[in-house]
């Protein structure tokens, strides 16, 4: 049996997977972790990776390759996404992350980010071939991808990322009226044009995956401790993410920690998370949302594994 190590290194949080092959084909998890480190912080102003955030992620890389070691000596693919694409100082910190984890990481264009993030949503959810809209909300983009089950009609990354779009819209939690005004309209423009680039069909089902949808699903179901089988393809109707929406964004940082399937580190970000997934489904006219659990670390093992 073969085992594999995946590393998504995003702008808000890296992600661990470790899955083996049977001689069947299937696949079983057997590890898995996540860590928030805001690696994409401050990037819309200073261009660069901050040194604590650096730090905090090269940290967690180093766990994530002591986690692996207790399996052997096992393949470990880490790719880094968004922040580390376009941060000023991306070769000092792949530079440090060689000398400090080992890792070589792999920085990866959004089009292929895009092809192995369907790769791992339709891992286990049935596509049949449906019109689908599939978007990855990550702390400094949102990838958006059209396809027809697994065959991409188009796909499109965006600016419309949690950490970016608290930092320029957000200040005061419970969130001010005026704020969250100006963060729906300037969504609405984005998405709007993402809707036209996009318009070779209408998607008869939107799937959202990464750690603002699973949240709201977790919320959505009072799921904690976080058990990834109860969140995996749960729907959640438009009008259930707007009354959590509603009641997020009237709770200050203090009282939004106290919701225990809130995970720590997203308290001030999960109103901006939340309103691209609103947003999303009011510009492509859907009603309800099919949450993932499984996205670009699964698709990034799929890819090596699959023959």
């Amino acid at each position: 049996m073969k085992k594999f190590a995946s590393i998504d290194i995003g702008s808000n949080t890296v992600r661990l997977l470790v899955l083996e092959s049977g001689s069947n084909g299937n696949f079983r998890e057997i590890d898995s972790a996540r860590r928030i480190t805001r690696l994409g912080e401050g990037m819309d102003t200073q261009r660069r990776l901050l040194p604590q955030r650096m730090q905090n992620t090269l940290e967690v890389l180093t766990e994530f390759r002591h986690m692996c070691q207790k399996y052997g000596d096992i393949p470990i693919r880490a790719v880094a996404t968004r922040a580390v694409r376009e941060a000023e100082n991306k070769a000092a910190f792949l530079e440090q992350a060689k000398e400090q984890t080992g890792f070589d990481i792999e920085v990866i264009s959004w089009e292929e980010e895009a092809r192995l993030t369907l790769e791992g949503v339709f891992w286990k959810i049935p596509h049949q071939n449906r019109n689908i809209l599939t978007f990855d909300i990550g702390g400094g983009s949102t990838e958006f991808i059209l396809s027809k089950g697994k065959e991409i009609a188009g796909c499109l990354s965006t600016s419309l990322g949690t950490v970016r779009l608290t930092e320029k819209f957000i200040s005061h939690h419970p969130v001010a009226n005026a704020e969250y005004k100006n963060l729906t309209d300037h969504i609405h423009t984005e998405l709007d044009s993402v809707k036209t680039r996009l318009s070779h069909f209408s998607p008869d089902i939107v799937i959202g995956t990464a750690g603002t949808v699973t949240t709201l699903a977790a919320l959505d179901g009072n799921v904690y401790p976080y058990e990834p089988e109860k969140i995996h393809g749960s729907i959640l109707p438009l009008e259930k993410i707007q009354t959590l929406q509603n009641e997020l964004k009237a709770k200050s940082i203090a009282e939004r920690l106290l919701l225990k399937p809130l995970e720590k580190g997203r308290e001030d970000l999960i109103v901006a998370g939340t309103a691209i997934v609103l947003e999303t489904l009011r510009t492509f006219d859907c009603t309800e949302l099919l949450a993932s659990e499984y996205s670009l670390r699964e698709g990034i093992i799929l890819k090596a594994l699959l023959p």
